[in-house]
């Protein structure tokens, strides 16, 4: 079980979460935001904060599929903060992904860092570091558990702080 949940659990999760903005619910305000940086194809580095289970991970997987379509995953990778939380990932796999063309005809890959707010000092400065240096080419978006996310904020994003709806 990771994060309390059974094997069983995650899949219906898996399974159910939305893949379009429109399916996101409880967010309005949000997707509206969102989806004008899709009608653009411009994206910021974005920063979602939020308890479990408000729409960050589906909010930020949901972006990159409308802007890329198809071939989203081409210009995508995933890196889960709390697995590998220390500067050699940000080093290793964060920068030699950022520092790649993008594929196609895209203008941009993204990197989605799950739980960034578990990252070490050392590997924020260093996130820090590989955002400015390939801005051009790469879009970060990480999501925290934490409800004030003043720790990252040393860190250029457009912030989007998601709530449970009552």
């Amino acid at each position: 079980m990771a994060g309390g949940l059974t094997i069983k659990e995650e899949i219906w999760i898996e399974k159910y979460r939305p893949e379009k903005l429109d399916d996101i619910a409880g967010q309005d305000e949000i997707v509206r935001r969102l989806k004008s940086y899709v009608k653009t194809r411009n994206l910021p580095h974005l920063l979602f904060s939020g308890p479990p289970g408000v729409g960050k991970t589906a909010a930020s997987i949901s972006i990159v599929r409308e802007i890329y379509g198809e071939g989203w995953r081409n210009n995508f990778i995933e890196l889960n903060a709390s697995d590998e939380r220390g500067i050699d990932i940000i080093r290793h796999k964060v920068k030699d992904f950022a520092r790649m063309a993008p594929l196609g005809d895209a203008d941009f890959k993204v990197i989605f860092l799950d739980e960034a707010d578990a990252l070490t000092n050392d590997a924020q400065s260093a996130l820090r570091r590989t955002m400015e240096r390939y801005s051009a080419t790469t879009r970060f978006l990480s999501l925290i558990h934490i409800s004030e996310p003043t720790r990252l904020l040393s860190i250029s994003y457009a912030v989007f702080c998601l709530k449970k709806k009552n």
